[in-house]
């Protein structure tokens, strides 16, 4: 009798820890759950590779023989600078690090949220550094002149279209100022001294025009857009 309770607890125990073993989620299970699919945009080797050599029939020889007539150009300038005599290097891509990118990725998440809007997209914009030692009124050195590069900025959409913006500090906090497709202001949504601000999308208030309020400028508001990303000209022969 006492052999068969015994026996009885046993199969009660392990019927228990069978039920709370199935009802918990095993590691294989979980990682499964969380695995990312790769997004529709991804391309294949041979696709990436077809157009890499495509740019580079069809736009280096183009900057190339453009850049290097201007240092024929130059004549005085390459007595003074032996560098610009040189022939060009046309860049062929810019990189970030890594934990630059998630930074920025956040950095941007966190500003819009500030502001109430959604990032509804990221825009790389084709740019051009200009033949300078530093970018106008700055102390920031340009250390690739006449290189190409690439701005990154992130958009937000009033459902109608996307906006390129930047943050300003408003008196009912910060909001998003759009910018037009070329990152110059739009007329009606930068708030001057007894003028009326347009809404936006329900997220920029409308200021009454007796309300005087300091101008919110372009050098005036957090800008959301990175640049200076590394520029690298292919290595020879590879």
């Amino acid at each position: 009798m006492k052999k068969s309770k015994t026996l009885l607890k046993v199969l009660v125990v392990a019927m228990l820890v069978t039920i709370t073993s199935c009802g918990e989620k095993q590691p294989t299970q979980q990682k499964a759950e969380i695995e990312v699919m790769a997004p529709e945009q991804i391309v294949q080797i041979p696709e990436a590779k077809k157009a890499y050599e495509t740019y580079g029939e069809r736009r280096v020889p183009l900057i190339q023989k453009y850049e290097d007539s201007i240092n024929r150009n130059q004549k005085k300038v390459k007595e003074e600078n032996p560098e610009k005599g040189k022939p060009f290097d046309v860049g062929r891509f810019v990189h970030y690090d890594y934990e630059t990118i998630k930074q920025y990725l956040a950095y941007i998440e966190q500003e819009a949220e500030k502001a109430n809007v959604e990032i509804s997209t990221l825009r790389f914009y084709f740019s051009n550094y200009p033949d300078e030692t530093f970018f106008p009124g700055t102390k920031d050195s340009i250390k690739h002149p006449r290189q190409n590069s690439i701005l990154i900025s992130p958009t937000y959409n009033d459902g109608k279209r996307d906006y390129l913006f930047y943050v300003a500090q408003g008196a009912k906090g910060p909001h998003a100022v759009p910018l037009n497709n070329s990152f110059g202001e739009i007329k009606g949504f930068s708030a001057t001294e007894n003028t009326q601000t347009k809404a936006h999308a329900s997220l920029v208030p409308i200021i009454e025009s007796t309300t005087v309020l300091p101008k919110y400028s372009l050098q005036g508001g957090t800008s959301l857009t990175m640049n200076r990303g590394t520029g690298v000209p292919p290595p020879k022969n590879q």
